[in-house]
């Protein structure tokens, strides 16, 4: 990367960190961490871009899983390579100022838990705590901005979430941070999955079924967003056959993020 190129990346760092809900958290970040970021990253996660505006972003959406996790009683799964790659950096440059850093911006300390010590459910957590922390409704077309990291960033192996009509599509982004496979339907984040894990109510699903329903009329469609893609943020791409499947799944509840953190807040 030229001179030229360097600054306006790292002037639309500066710019993306101003705006962020979490702008002081971001300002508050170690000395050192980038750089360490910049130097570790590469060898964990080969080919992820190590610019200014790639960091703030990954590191954003890492604060973003902080804030959901520190406001839920039980275990939440990360869904973004992108924040996970900044995660594991701070660990490696200064664990203790990690813990320090949590309990000053997030209340509580963080622990890494790897995925197979999540257990079932810790990505619908995720999910519905960064929803609830973003304003959205629990069910609906929109997803949390750490959702679409991945993509957004084109995150070399990560993670790729859209929303066809009410249900999340879920597929593993390429080398290159593309979608070129068939999305399909996650099914630890379907809405039946959610309301069995009591996570959504009977009357929160029948009340969004009704809402659903009505915009669905006075659009004068009955199409609505049943054949394409909702996505979480500004500029994410889909998968390249523009659909998702209309089978089963052969993601597990394992599938579509890295590790996590563990519950115990509450609000």
């Amino acid at each position: 990367m030229n001179w030229i190129s360097r600054s306006i990346n790292e002037a639309r760092a500066r710019r993306f960190m101003r705006a962020s809900l979490y702008r002081t958290a971001l300002e508050g970040l170690p000395e050192g961490l980038e750089r360490s970021w910049r130097d570790s990253a590469p060898r964990e996660y080969p080919g992820i871009r190590t610019d200014a505006f790639f960091f703030v972003r990954a590191a954003d959406g890492l604060l973003r899983f902080f804030d959901a996790v520190s406001h839920s009683e039980a275990p939440c799964a990360l869904p973004s390579e992108a924040a996970d790659s900044v995660w594991h950096a701070w660990l490696r440059h200064d664990p203790i100022g990690l813990e320090r850093y949590c309990r000053r911006h997030f209340g509580r300390t963080i622990p890494h838990v790897e995925r197979a010590g999540l257990g079932s459910g810790a990505l619908a957590h995720t999910l519905l705590k960064g929803r609830r922390l973003e304003g959205i409704t629990p069910l609906g077309p929109h997803l949390p901005q750490l959702f679409g990291l991945d993509a957004r960033l084109r995150m070399p192996d990560g993670h790729g979430y859209w929303n066809r009509g009410d249900e999340i599509v879920y597929a593993r982004l390429n080398k290159r941070g593309l979608c070129l496979q068939r999305a399909q339907a996650h099914p630890e984040l379907l809405t039946s999955a959610l309301l069995a894990a009591g996570l959504v109510d009977a009357d929160m699903v029948l009340a969004h079924m009704q809402l659903r329903q009505a915009a669905l009329a006075n659009s004068g469609s009955s199409c609505g967003t049943d054949g394409g893609f909702a996505f979480a943020g500004d500029g994410d791409s889909g998968c390249a056959d523009g659909g998702g499947s209309d089978g089963g799944s052969s993601c597990g509840s394992s599938c579509g993020s890295s590790c996590g953190g563990g519950g115990g807040g509450g609000d």
